[in-house]
């Protein structure tokens, strides 16, 4: 299972909010966390980088940045294998829209707080609801990407693109296809498939753990 981790910090190294998908609870190391993430970002800026970091990699483990006015967002995730490029968009359009939305909703508790240079985190709980309509909203997004990419991927194999061109259709008009690869494929072209449908689901099974989508397994 991949680790995702979610953190909602003020410019100053305030941590506001911390989100994990297997576990919301903060913790002494949070704060921690928060502050070598803000030094870091800070650090970038002053050096010439006037936007701070945007993304950062180490073994496993990669952050990516989103700055907003009065905060930024950190979407850190750890997973054992190489991200696919196809995987980008989708999670800084994730997290340029939390850091969006956080400030959109709790604007006056921002500058509040910058003023006062006291924040209360009780304040700002009620994000982790945003977070899971956020996550519920790519989720969608990414399911049409995967069935997408098992339908390019296929011509890719040499199956016609008339069995192939159809089942683009009915995707970019809402309708999951997953179900009739095996009555719209011919039999014949289905060892092509199998092999597409496990070359896809390896180079992008990061980003279908985040979401927890349901995979092809075969057909």
């Amino acid at each position: 299972m991949v680790l995702v981790e979610i953190y909602i910090i003020t410019k100053n190294g305030t941590l506001l909010h911390k989100y994990n998908l297997l576990d919301s609870e903060q913790s002494d190391k949070d704060q921690l966390v928060g502050g070598f993430l803000t030094a870091l970002n800070g650090f970038a800026s002053e050096i010439g980088f006037p936007a701070g970091v945007s993304l950062i990699r180490s073994g496993n483990l990669e952050a990516r940045f989103s700055p907003g006015t009065y905060v930024f967002s950190v979407l850190m995730i750890d997973y054992f294998m190489p991200l696919s490029y196809m995987i980008e968009p989708i999670l800084s359009g994730l997290a340029r829209e939390m850091t969006e939305i956080f400030e959109n909703m709790y604007q006056d508790d921002l500058i509040l707080g910058e003023t006062r240079r006291i924040y209360r985190a009780g304040d700002f709980e009620g994000f982790r609801k945003e977070i899971d309509r956020l996550i519920d909203k790519y989720g969608d997004e990414t399911n049409e990407l995967y069935q997408k990419l098992i339908l390019i991927e296929g011509i890719y194999a040499k199956v016609p693109q008339k069995w192939i061109i159809p089942l683009m259709e009915k995707i970019s008009n809402g309708e999951n296809i997953l179900g009739q690869l095996t009555n719209e494929i011919p039999e014949i072209y289905h060892n092509q498939m199998r092999k597409v449908i496990r070359k896809v689901n390896i180079e992008n099974k990061p980003i279908l753990d985040i979401f927890a989508l349901p995979l092809l397994a075969d057909i």
